[in-house]
């Protein structure tokens, strides 16, 4: 009895791994064929602009199948400041990924992580800020520091700015006011947020001749009303702004706007969060556009820019303030991914951060 269920078991066996075969049959579909495969496989949720498949980068310009060369005024979504397949970041990234491709962050530095960090701290905004960490994504790095700004205050409210854009992940998502689509269908978003109007003439109604005095000042005062009705500066920990306002009309705050954000965050024990995301890096003439108000964020935003394609995003503020972190909560606590440890993509903004100076 023994020996028939046994050959019998390996019979069965032997037909679940053909019919589990023949179901994982890969195949390969001609390149002039992949339009109707990925339209066909594809979520619908993403869009595109053009038809065609990319098979190449190189500069300014991207290359499709069909020989079409054209002009990448999107730079890849704002992240290859230097151009598409910089040949020092690919060389930096190929020969890192030949020496060390992952790293547990948790268990030991490695060395790309600290360099990038040497390379980093004379291009801050400010000189306190000195206490770093990386991930994968501009959404991810919003997401920390919206959880730090809760920690390190005690308390839970955030402001943002009306038209802003942090991200998709839901905390961004609480915080980001440019479109109504990102959030439709997913509500409840993350409570706690408090939009405000930037100083943008369309956002108060006025000419857009309006000198930027005047709509710092009817911003602000809005500010005033929102902390006086709705949430109290007792229960707001932060202030999150674009300092050059993005996918909301691509806006540069007044210098004095800035000042006044930082004033009001002052007077009432919250946090600046700054987020340079898509502006950061050179993308204004200063490698922080921020710095060119001569405010000091509590905490900074980067991404896009910061390795010129290659995933990467960071979180920069002051080390008296994460030093009131607990030991081990920048893994579990706040935020963590596995793909952070790569040492290539910090090798990558290495590379790139040496080509820019």
């Amino acid at each position: 009895m023994f020996r028939r269920a046994s050959s019998y078991s390996r019979t069965l066996q032997k037909v679940r791994m053909s019919t589990t075969q023949a179901h994982r049959q890969i195949t390969t579909t001609p390149l002039e064929q992949l339009q109707d495969f990925g339209e066909h496989h594809v979520t619908g949720g993403l869009a595109r602009l053009t038809k065609g498949i990319m098979t190449k980068g190189e500069g300014s310009h991207v290359y499709f199948q069909d020989g079409r060369k054209m002009l990448d005024f999107t730079c890849g979504i704002g992240v290859t400041n230097l151009g598409h397949c910089h040949p020092k970041v690919s060389k930096a990234a190929a020969e890192q990924c030949l020496r060390l491709n992952h790293a547990q962050c948790s268990i030991a530095f490695h060395e790309p992580y600290l360099r990038l960090i040497e390379r980093l701290l004379p291009a801050m905004p400010d000189e306190s800020l000195d206490s770093f960490f990386f991930w994968n994504s501009g959404s991810e790095a919003v997401e920390a520091a919206l959880k730090m700004a809760r920690i390190l205050t005690g308390k839970q409210n955030i402001i943002c700015m009306q038209g802003a854009y942090h991200g998709r992940t839901f905390g961004a998502l609480g915080v980001t006011k440019s479109k109504t689509i990102y959030g439709e269908g997913v509500a409840p978003l993350m409570p706690g947020t408090f939009p405000m109007p930037f100083p943008y003439w369309h956002q108060h109604n006025l000419p857009p001749s309006t000198s930027s005095s005047v709509l710092t000042a009817h911003s602000l005062y809005q500010l005033h009303l929102l902390l006086a009705q709705q949430t109290a500066p007792s229960e707001t920990c932060a202030i999150i702004v674009e300092p050059v306002l993005g996918e909301g009309g691509y806006i540069p705050a007044p210098k004095e706007f800035l000042q006044g954000l930082r004033e009001v965050c002052d007077k009432h024990n919250m946090l600046l969060i700054v987020d340079e995301v898509q502006c950061g890096f050179g993308r204004t003439g200063s490698w922080f556009f921020v710095e060119e108000s001569g405010v000091r964020p509590d905490i900074l935003i980067m991404a896009k820019g910061l390795a010129n394609g290659f995933p990467l995003s960071g979180v920069v503020s002051r080390r008296e303030l994460t030093n009131k972190l607990k030991p081990g909560s920048m893994v579990n606590h706040i935020f963590f991914s596995r793909h952070l440890c790569y040492p290539y993509r910090v090798l990558s903004h290495r590379a790139g951060l040496t080509q820019g100076t």
